[in-house]
């Protein structure tokens, strides 16, 4: 009888712990978005400007909703107000001339497919 339960304590103890390995899944970092085929990496500048407060936060959320409707010279004004924060180091304005790179590239890429902003 003691050597039943005894394998019957280990069965438990197998099936409880052994669900949980192997089953962790890496969840990747947070993928930048596609706009015109051309990835604007929207996660990393709001990681790099999340210390400056709620204007560069602000500024981010209008650059979302810009881009979202295709409206890429307001993204692009939306960036430059962002960029000239006095909150942002050099580091943080490096982002966010990345950023302005990648918005003129789908801005182009927009222009060349003819599609027309959302209103």
């Amino acid at each position: 009888m003691k050597k039943t339960a005894w394998i019957s304590g280990i069965a438990l103890a197998s099936l409880i712990a052994l669900p949980g390995v192997g089953c962790k899944k890496e969840t990747p970092g947070q993928q930048a978005p596609t706009f015109s085929r051309v990835q604007v990496d929207i996660p990393k500048l709001l990681q790099a400007t999340t210390a400056a407060g709620q204007p560069a936060r602000t500024a981010v959320n209008k650059l979302r909703q810009d881009l979202r409707y295709h409206k890429y010279e307001d993204a692009l004004a939306a960036l430059d107000s962002l960029k000239e924060m006095p909150e942002l180091n050099d580091a943080q304005k490096k982002v966010v001339d990345q950023v302005i790179e990648q918005v003129k590239q789908a801005a182009k890429a927009n222009e060349a497919s003819g599609a027309t902003p959302v209103p």
